[in-house]
């Protein structure tokens, strides 16, 4: 009976500490740069433009998190927020590749700022009619 009770006891101990915060230690949130975007030069109302962003990462654990985006007007400033999962990365720094969508229902001339570095940006001008 002891002999059980000590196999429980350490079942226990193991259930706890892979508990779903030890997942969560492995998981961070970062900016990362834009290395190039590949946009149109014009669209059109009401209809989504997809334009190609090229980030890199840091390591092989890092992928696409979300956008982060501030908009003055006409001008749109674009962040990529990296994802990072895993306690185990490869120590590369590849360049991941999503998709942004952009779309308005007002016509005009549109400014896309994507964040290349702490102080520059890649501007995208878009012609919307």
């Amino acid at each position: 009976m002891k002999k059980y009770i000590i196999i429980i006891g350490i079942l226990l101990l193991t259930n706890i500490s892979c508990s779903e915060n030890d997942k969560n230690d492995c998981v961070e949130n970062k900016l990362a740069y834009v290395a190039s975007v590949d946009p149109p030069s014009h669209g059109v109302i009401n209809e989504i433009i997809n334009i190609e962003v090229n980030f890199g990462v840091s390591n092989g654990c890092g992928q696409f998190g979300e956008f982060i985006e501030t908009e003055n007007g006409n001008v749109k400033t674009i962040e990529v927020n990296a994802r990072y999962e895993g306690c185990i990365c490869t120590q590369d720094a590849p360049i991941r590749t999503v998709n942004y969508e952009f779309i308005t229902q007002i016509p005009g001339n549109y400014e896309l700022r994507f964040k290349s570095t702490d102080t520059d940006y890649i501007t995208v001008n878009l012609l919307i009619e």
